[in-house]
């Protein structure tokens, strides 16, 4: 399995003043990456890096909601009865 497989995720290197950042991506996020990433100066880098963790925050919150959704739905399709033979009913 070692050497029949590509990898995924490929390697970019971001360069900024104070060293270069690796980040790994699939091949068409880096893509985007490098036209985006092309000229950019410090301020441009920053914004993109702000941008770039509101839209993790975000997708963070949008699955946290989403499994909380599905649980709240299990648990109202679910039909809870405890464990054991039914008491018996007075007459």
């Amino acid at each position: 399995m070692s050497g029949k497989h590509a990898a995924k995720y490929k390697k970019f290197d971001v360069n900024l003043p104070t060293g270069a950042l690796a980040l790994y991506a699939a091949p068409k996020v880096l893509d985007a990456l490098g036209e985006v990433t092309t000229g950019m100066k410090l301020y441009e880098g920053v914004r993109l890096s702000q941008v770039m963790k509101a839209v993790y925050e975000q997708g963070l919150k949008d699955g946290r909601k989403e499994i909380i959704d599905q649980m709240m739905a299990i648990e109202k399709d679910a039909n809870y009865l405890p464990p054991g033979r039914p008491k018996k009913l007075r007459k």
